[in-house]
């Protein structure tokens, strides 16, 4: 296998799906011989990329400052400009063409299509992380079904797996070794911070059942304040907090196994049912419930609630209604979500994802000699 040159743009590597997807895609291509350099803003897991051995090109903004990177990019010899999402693919493709490289743009979420039809940045190959967003660019407002190519997110399962000990978190919060505990881990953004409201709204009924109760939000974005202010609310009055914003954090695998039950959607999501965490998959598209080996594929293709339609919209009830038989009987759905993550570690891993695209870029490289 020829050595490949890979730069990748995206422009935060601040805590999110997309930014984990960057570090482990450039872990895995490395792994497999291949050199690999991301151009960023930068961000709490830039550390991560580079740990994961991609070269860091550091810009003070990706729109304005890209051009400052072309030296040190030219010499470096990439051979291909793979963009994630929107924003990043604006520039990608602009980067690429001036570095006269082939270029490839990934999208990892939805868009409205009144916003698909200003956009003129697509490459000739588009690469989607789920059915649901491969339905909503091929359009003729948007891209031809035979452009598009479905790929997948990889999930880590040396960091993790089932087993992994959450007693430092139990003891950092002051929880007891049987009180239930719901993490809602996430980017706090627009309608993926919907989420966290629609549950905060939910726990003071499931309180009055499920004594000890413990919401945890993990994560950080722009509604931080908000899901801050709507903790605050709910917590006045009370003895004890039954919520708790933790923010953004490096230990989310020790959350994911803290958690009676997991809230995510789409990389993350991925992330607890690794831990064999029983997860519930709410996103920006609504809600979509308990993920299980049966209804696997069925909510994969929707990124767990985070891409296409789901079947419900998010409320405070549909909480109520999957919560409550999860924490009256814990012990019950754990058989099932350790088949998920055996499911998971056999079929999304890693090592999977990056051979997977290798053979994308290595058609994108064929493609332009041919």
């Amino acid at each position: 296998m020829p050595e490949l040159r890979i730069l990748l743009v995206n422009r935060h590597m601040n805590i999110g799906g997309v930014e984990t997807y960057l570090y482990r895609l450039a872990a895995g291509l490395v792994a497999r011989g291949h050199k690999v350099g991301l151009l960023t803003e930068g961000g709490l897991w830039e550390s991560k990329a580079v740990e994961a051995g991609a070269r860091l090109h550091k810009v003070g903004s990706l729109a304005k400052s890209w051009r400052q990177a072309l030296p040190e990019l030219r010499q470096a010899g990439y051979q291909l400009v793979h963009a994630h999402n929107y924003h990043s693919a604006r520039i990608g493709r602009r980067l690429a063409k001036e570095l006269r490289l082939p270029y490839l743009m990934s999208v990892h979420g939805p868009r409205p299509r009144t916003k698909q039809l200003l956009f003129r940045d697509w490459s000739r190959e588009v690469i989607v992380m789920s059915e649901g967003d491969r339905d909503n660019i091929a359009w003729l407002g948007g891209v031809s079904r035979n452009r598009i190519s479905l790929e997948f997110y990889g999930i880590d399962t040396d960091r993790f797996h089932p087993g992994i000990d959450a007693g430092p978190l139990r003891s950092e919060f002051g929880l007891a070794a049987d009180a239930p505990v719901v993490v809602f881990v996430s980017r706090f953004s627009n309608r993926k911070a919907d989420v966290g409201h629609a549950l905060l709204d939910a726990s003071p009924a499931l309180a009055e059942s499920f004594p000890g109760l413990q919401i945890l939000l993990v994560g950080e974005g722009p509604e931080s304040a908000a899901l801050g202010d709507h903790v605050g609310r709910l917590n006045a009055g009370r003895a004890t907090p039954l919520a708790r914003l933790v923010g953004p954090r490096r230990d989310v695998e020790r959350f994911m196994t803290l958690a009676t039950v997991a809230v995510c959607t789409a990389n993350t999501a991925l992330e607890a049912m690794a831990c064999a965490t029983p997860t519930l998959a709410a996103g920006r598209t609504g809600f979509l419930g308990l993920v299980t080996r049966s209804n696997f594929e069925a909510a994969r293709a929707l990124c767990f609630a985070d891409h296409g339609r789901s079947p419900e919209p998010l409320s405070a009830a549909c909480f109520q209604r999957e919560l409550a038989p999860l924490l009256r009987n814990p012990s019950a759905a754990r058989p099932a979500a350790l088949e998920v993550s055996t499911l998971i570690a056999d079929r999304y891993s890693v090592p999977r994802m990056a051979e997977a695209m290798e053979r994308i870029y290595l058609r994108q490289l064929s493609s332009v000699s041919a």
